[in-house]
């Protein structure tokens, strides 16, 4: 039984198509709009976490995801070419023990596939432009276009960073950005490392991530100028698929839904991609979100969600920054850090559960 209530959805990425399974089961027929012409080519987010796992399994989707990606099952913490811990994600208390590695535009795809079989509207090219409301109905204009017979009872923020919606409905960001620049690359290596665990390197310039993304092609991630410096000692570096530098903002919107209007995704919340958190914090906004509008509850979306991404966003910071090693604290931590192996078994789970997303 289809509910009457019209629901615009603004953004296809993984929020938005979450978004849009989650409110079709619920019995909703909403319309998606997106300003891009098809799947974005390039993969931010890799990691599919257990709780999202957990989340999207009665949909049928996580069999689709386990089938297509790949489980990692450890991340390690070396100095330089030092090996210094293996945070073991297989003793996690969760039905998937492990981080499940697959490329954004692939979970993209799986979830696109699904909400199209259900009849779920959804035009590209289709840039969200303003919205207006009349009496209870929001009626948006796409492409410069309004469409007065085009009327919504919710219209759902999921277009990223930068979102017009956002903006319009006047939420702004609390938190700040970083001057640092970040090097991010896709390049197919040869390494001396064990390529189902991610590997977590500090120097005393900085730090950088290695995670394989499939085959031979591995995503490097750090803030350190030329990274691909930094690798294993006799790696050998061939194609490169992609790379991008950005810089990493910590903030969380300082309303989450305002009226009808609902925030979700980048739209809500950004941060650094070190803890793997971006994609999944989306997919569990759209999900808490779809639940409250389902109950008629969702005015108490902002105080259910919105402390839990602040509390996970500073949380985030700290991970970064420990990283990075920009801070007085985080360059002595990196200094001592052979001799404090005595700490890692109680802090090191704690930081397993948190990237796993199964924290609280």
């Amino acid at each position: 039984m289809h509910k009457e209530e019209n629901i615009a959805i603004i953004g296809a990425g993984p929020a938005g198509l979450s978004m849009a399974l989650f409110l079709s089961e619920l019995g909703y027929q909403p319309k998606i709009y997106d300003k891009k012409d098809s799947i974005s080519k390039h993969s931010k987010a890799l990691g599919v976490n257990p709780r999202t796992l957990e989340i999207m399994k009665p949909f049928g989707i996580t069999e689709k995801f386990l089938n297509n990606g790949r489980t990692m099952t450890a991340v390690n913490l070396w100095k330089e070419d030092t090996h210094i811990y293996k945070n073991d994600f297989s003793t996690a208390k969760s039905e998937f023990p492990f981080m499940l590695i697959q490329p954004q535009k692939e979970s993209e795809q799986i979830l696109l596939e699904e909400v199209l079989s259900r009849g779920v509207e959804l035009e590209y090219n289709s840039e969200f432009t303003e919205y207006s409301k009349v009496d209870s109905k929001y009626y948006i204009t796409i492409n410069g276009k309004h469409d007065p017979t085009n009327a919504f009872d919710y219209v759902i923020g999921a277009d990223g960073g930068h979102s017009k919606i956002r903006k319009q409905t006047e939420i702004s960001y609390k938190g700040f950005r970083y001057d640092e620049e970040w090097e991010i690359v896709d390049v197919e290596l040869d390494m001396n490392v064990n390529p189902n665990e991610g590997h977590i390197r500090l120097f005393r310039a900085g730090g950088m991530i290695m995670i394989r993304l499939k085959d031979n092609i591995w995503r490097i991630a750090g803030n350190m100028k030329s990274i691909l410096n930094y690798l294993p000692k006799h790696s050998v570096i061939g194609n490169l698929h992609w790379e991008s530098n950005f810089r990493i903002n910590h903030k969380v919107a300082i309303k989450l839904v305002k009226q009808n209007i609902v925030l979700i995704g980048d739209a809500a919340h950004l941060h650094s991609p070190v803890g793997a958190r971006g994609m999944n914090l989306g997919i569990e906004d759209a999900f808490i979100s779809s639940q409250l509008i389902n109950e008629n509850r969702l005015s108490e979306y902002n105080s259910i969600r919105r402390p839990y991404l602040e509390s996970t966003v500073n949380r985030i910071n700290t991970i970064t920054m420990g990283m990075a090693g920009n801070s007085t604290f985080s360059k002595i931590l990196r200094k001592q850090i052979a001799n404090m192996g005595f700490m890692f078994p109680i802090v090191m789970p704690r930081v397993r559960n948190f990237v796993l997303g199964i924290d609280g």
